[in-house]
């Protein structure tokens, strides 16, 4: 007989899970202490909040390809916990969600902080099913150590995304029989698993309709960030002389500066990414949902089936063909599938009379005219300081590979649409619920995984608020990320579209550096944008978790970079 809490430990350092995210309550205070002697190999990181713990389980996922636990008492992270997962779910991150029902036998009872679903209680078995790709009920000790081997095979094969492990309070206290059926096997095996390929023949149509082609462009989506297919976009559009657009969460699939890059497509897109995908005569859609933003409201001057030829490239077979019907579907993994194009292209390319170079001049051209990342407004210096200038200062002040981690408002389309990528693989973003407070936790889990690069989360003044107990959490774990808030005492995009009726909007005067100090980070307030860059370096050669609270200027209008307020040339 062994214990199921102990069992479930050996199970997380079997699957080489590296974090467990979270607060201890409940039944799973039980598998915290069950991890006591493994803290070097799987780590504990204590949340300040749930919502905390979730996102940063998120964020880690996506910067590893490996998932994170959130783990904590079930009504806690069935409530505040579901930021978290549901970002996870919708941007296709890898999460392990380790929960209870807190029942204590007496699920049948008045409730007491029970989730249980019982006559009485809250029923989080429904709550966690409508937002993971996976969730399994324990209802004895093993089923809860079984439950989380499939839980991380859920995980991590095909399109990932969380897993929950919903555990009733015996399931958790209770002794495993190992002799005895059905049998607890090594981890491993359970995470090997088959993912889908798309047959050959397909792949040579896709490379044979490129080749036909005369105005190709790849869009580039989140699915390039989680099969890291980054080289592989970089070099099939090089063999195509093939322009890349990315979607919003896919910006940074290849560095903005590479001359076929046209920056973000969409609703906040570059003139230059909308104008080039209008344009063409054919898309290549790796990895990208095509949701409305990205469409730009499914615009025909942009995208539209009956003049363009569509290839999409997804792991989910049903993001193939979803927003728009499709001429070719290819279902894999896009880092694979885009390999084997580029191995069925090179026969191709030899025999055709493709010449890139026209193809690389048009492209240029393009940018040229439409301004590519030149905006005369990213170079005004000002007090306040323009939120443009302030993207434009981020970008030439810090390393090239700086990681960036975003939030919801106004401060993300700047940064989406101003901040030109240097680097692949360097903006993380919420975009599947797209919430305020995602980008300090955020940072900090992306700075576990990379502890060597540097991290900046950008944020609005009421997002850092929501999330201001990371800076508590990063000076415990002694994680140098500097934040960047563009502090307009405003829910600024709210305030922005109140006109002068403005109600519930409006936040009181903060020096958000202070309040960094206060906790003992490194804090500065910045009013004037040629004071900027000094801070930056100050926050940065600090050492210690900092907190840069820019004045921006309240009239700069996110509404001027919509594709619909913009001149019918430039979309």
């Amino acid at each position: 007989m062994a214990k199921a809490a102990e069992l479930i430990a050996n199970v997380l350092e079997e699957a080489g899970v590296e974090y467990v995210f979270g607060i201890p309550g409940g039944g799973t205070g039980e598998i915290y202490n069950a991890l006591y002697d493994k803290s070097d190999r799987v780590k504990p990181v204590l949340a300040r909040h749930e919502q905390a713990a979730a996102i940063m389980a998120d964020a880690y996922g996506r910067a590893t390809g490996r998932p994170a636990v959130v783990m904590g008492q079930g009504l806690f992270i069935g409530s505040n916990a579901t930021f978290g997962i549901m970002e996870a779910n919708l941007s296709s991150s890898p999460m392990i969600v380790l929960t209870d029902t807190s029942d204590s036998g007496m699920a049948q009872h008045a409730a007491n902080q029970s989730g249980a679903g019982e006559y009485g209680s809250i029923d989080l078995l429904g709550i966690f099913r409508s937002m993971t790709k996976f969730t399994t009920l324990a209802t004895n000790p093993k089923e809860a150590v079984i439950g989380l081997q499939m839980a991380l095979k859920h995980s991590t094969s095909g399109r990932p995304g969380p897993a929950t492990v919903l555990m009733r309070s015996a399931a958790i206290a209770g002794d495993v029989a190992v002799e005895s059926p059905p049998f607890i096997h090594p981890t491993q095996g359970y995470l090997t698993t088959a993912t889908p390929t798309a047959r050959d023949e397909d792949i040579a149509r896709a490379v044979k309709m490129l080749a036909k082609a005369e105005r190709p462009v790849m869009i580039a989506g989140n699915g390039v960030h989680m099969s890291r297919a980054h080289s592989q976009v970089q070099q099939l559009a090089e063999t195509f002389g093939m322009a890349v657009a990315t979607s919003y969460k896919g910006k940074s699939s290849i560095a903005e500066t590479h001359p076929l890059a046209v920056g973000m497509v969409g609703v906040y897109g570059r003139p230059a990414a909308n104008a080039t995908v209008g344009d063409a005569d054919l898309v290549l859609v790796v990895g990208a949902k095509l949701t409305p933003q990205d469409t730009v409201g499914e615009n025909p001057a942009v995208f539209d089936p009956k003049r363009q030829t569509i290839i999409q490239i997804d792991i989910d077979e049903r993001n193939a063909g979803w927003t728009f019907p499709i001429d070719l579907g290819l279902v894999g993994d896009a880092g694979e599938i885009l390999g084997k194009m580029q191995e069925a292209s090179n026969e191709i390319i030899e025999n055709s009379s493709i010449d890139t170079n026209p193809r690389a001049a048009r492209i240029s051209e393009r940018k040229s005219a439409l301004g590519y990342y030149d905006d005369p407004v990213l170079f005004q210096d000002s007090s306040p300081v323009m939120p443009q200038r302030l993207v434009r200062i981020l970008q030439e002040t810090v390393d090239p590979s700086t990681i960036f981690t975003l939030d919801a408002g106004n401060n993300r389309v700047w940064m989406a649409h101003y901040f030109q990528t240097q680097s692949h693989k360097t903006i993380y973003a919420p975009g599947g619920t797209a919430g305020m407070g995602w980008s300090l936790p955020a940072a900090l889990a992306v700075k576990l995984a990379h502890p060597n690069t540097p991290v900046v989360g950008v944020t609005g003044d009421g997002g850092f608020m929501m999330s201001i107990h990371a800076i508590n959490t990063a000076l415990q774990y002694d994680l140098p990320v500097v934040y960047v808030v563009l502090n307009d005492s405003a829910l600024g995009m709210v305030r922005a579209h109140q006109g002068d009726r403005r109600i519930v909007s409006e936040f009181i005067e903060t020096d958000h550096g202070a309040v960094a100090r206060g906790m003992g980070a490194f804090g500065i307030q910045v009013d004037d944008s040629k004071d900027l860059p000094g801070a930056l370096r100050e926050a940065i050669a600090s050492g210690k978790p900092a907190v840069v609270d820019v004045v921006v200027e309240r009239s700069a209008s996110i509404d001027d970079l919509r594709a619909s307020a913009r001149r019918p040339t430039e979309t």
